[in-house]
């Protein structure tokens, strides 16, 4: 679904994957906690008319809550007009809804390699 929503480039499906206390890791970006952080995050890939090919390489679920490893392939128009092409593994955490729906808690599409130990307390806003 997110593939769908963000090559559609549709800001709102792509944000309702996402659920309410969100944490989203971009590389090279500030870490996006919450609806509206995160839902600004997205809006870059969409106005970059970015396109996305995704493939879930594994799935361990616990009830309600589950990690997801995958790898995706990213194209987007640079500034210089010419395309540029990215790749990555993303590790991911969804967490089952009341309604059903499975929607991203949190959202590391650069998985772990793009953090290192005191980027991670960095970013720990838990209370």
């Amino acid at each position: 679904m997110f593939a769908q929503a963000l090559n559609a480039g549709d800001v709102e499906a792509l944000a309702a994957l996402y659920s309410g206390d969100a944490f989203l890791m971009a590389k090279r970006s500030t870490p996006a906690r919450g609806s509206a952080e995160v839902r600004a995050a997205l809006a870059g890939y969409v106005a970059a008319e970015s396109r996305i090919e995704l493939t879930t390489r594994n799935v361990v679920r616990v009830g309600d809550t589950a990690l997801l490893v995958g790898e995706w392939r990213f194209r987007r128009m640079g500034r210089d007009q010419r395309e540029v092409l990215t790749s990555g593994t993303s590790i991911e955490v969804v967490r089952r809804q009341p309604d059903g729906r499975w929607c991203y808690l949190i959202d590391l599409p650069y998985g772990l390699d793009q953090f290192n130990q005191a980027e991670i307390n960095a970013v720990d806003r838990t209370p």
